[in-house]
């Protein structure tokens, strides 16, 4: 990563204690330093992903009253390992009707865009290193929406590839879900880049330090990127799409052994890329809580920043993983009509409010979201009121009998 590089993509310095021979560019302008930060990004993807599987299986276990993984290593540590090692060895199967080209690229073409997100993040300070970060792009904020868009492509090539056509019909289901719920994603950064009036990751976490997180500053945006983000990873309770309840169970259903994993793997590392992302966006970054900076306390922020990041990023990974054992499950109608009824209308109110902030000031701001509060509560005593009576009512038939169709009660 030489000076000349560094000017060109607006990379941070390098540390001075740093050799030249690693910052020297080599092939395609990548120094040794830049391959190294790849490798170890990689590397940290795959080990936080079986510590995430792991952490999922211990919650759902507390939530259902059980111990979860438990032999396999300490307190069932291991268990995630073990699974790696049993896909590897499990037999690759390729359908006869598959694409022989087409369908052993997808799992990687779902995995890429992701992992390819991660070297935007600004992960914070440690302390002999600056802000770790792999690629600083000036456009980073349209870098992170872009990218993982590209998974699009990847699931319609399973879906299609596989010569199946419920195959090819999850894969329509989960493309729909994807593009509804990037529009109120997009807008809800758009909120973001207004406060900090950059597109730069790192910029938009400064920004955070001096005029307060966006949290609080933006807390409809804030739920809408976290619940669009959340459908994107086809995470309960937006997973109607690649559910084992329905017919079509996404368009992997095909797959068996390692590519099946890496589809798997792309999944997690989505939780561990939103939730990091998030953290970033909205929660200040790798600051240790609002106004510590005003306290002089922002020299712990400087030196043990990543901590503070890894530290929020797994309490929003966690909150993910609650959710997944405790909501029910949308129906796909019910999945794409919050997208459009409700997420969008509140993405857009959102960018509104942040537009008021920015040109009249906080008493406008607060203004509107005391309005904006009171007509969501009108509109959901509306939507009560109108409810299908026929509908309640079969909400409060006995459990001894449940009408058919035709009106004759059947036995439960």
């Amino acid at each position: 990563m030489s000076n000349n590089a560094a000017s060109e993509l607006t990379l941070q310095a390098v540390p001075s204690w740093m050799p030249a021979f690693l910052v020297a560019p080599m092939i395609g302008g990548l120094s040794l330093a830049d391959l190294i930060a790849l490798v170890v990004l990689l590397l940290f993807v795959l080990i936080f992903v079986m510590i995430e599987i792991w952490m999922e299986r211990k919650v759902a276990g507390h939530i259902q009253l059980r111990r979860g993984p438990l032999h396999v290593g300490p307190h069932g540590s291991l268990q995630s390992p073990a699974d790696v090692l049993k896909l590897l060895t499990k037999e690759d199967l390729t359908p006869v009707a598959a694409d022989r080209i087409v369908f052993p690229m997808a799992p990687y073409l779902v995995f890429v865009p992701v992992f390819l997100t991660f070297l935007v993040i600004p992960w914070g300070p440690l302390v002999l290193f600056g802000n770790f970060v792999v690629r600083p792009f000036d456009l980073g904020l349209v870098y992170m929406v872009a990218i993982p868009a590209m998974q699009g492509i990847g699931l319609v090539m399973a879906g299609w590839s596989s010569g199946n056509k419920y195959s090819l019909l999850g894969s329509a289901r989960v493309v729909a879900q994807l593009i509804s719920y990037e529009l109120p994603m997009v807008i809800a950064l758009l909120g973001v880049a207004m406060m900090a009036e950059s597109l730069n990751l790192t910029t938009i976490v400064e920004s955070q330090m001096k005029q307060g997180w966006n949290v609080f500053l933006q807390p409809i945006g804030f739920l809408v990127f976290f619940l669009a983000t959340m459908s994107e990873m086809s995470r309960a309770p937006f997973d109607i799409a690649v559910a084992e309840s329905e017919i079509v169970g996404g368009p992997f259903v095909e797959y068996s052994g390692m590519r099946w994993g890496i589809f798997y793997l792309a999944e997690f590392a989505a939780v561990c890329l939103n939730s990091a992302l998030s953290t970033a966006l909205f929660l200040g970054g790798w600051e240790l809580f609002p106004g510590s900076r005003a306290l002089g306390l922002g020299w712990i922020s400087d030196q043990f920043g990543l901590l503070f990041f890894m530290g929020k990023m797994i309490v929003l990974v966690l909150i993910i993983q609650w959710a997944r054992f405790v909501l029910p499950r949308l129906r796909i109608d019910q999945l794409m009509d919050f997208a459009w009824k409700f997420l969008l209308p509140a993405a857009f109110v959102n960018f509104i409010l942040t537009a008021i902030l920015q040109v009249f000031g906080f008493v406008p701001f607060a203004i509107g979201i005391g309005l904006t509060l009171a007509l969501a509560a009108v509109l959901l005593a509306t939507y009560q009121a109108r409810r299908s009576p026929s509908t309640v009512a079969l909400m409060r038939t006995s459990p001894e009998s449940v009408p058919t169709s035709k009106g004759v009660g059947l036995p439960v």
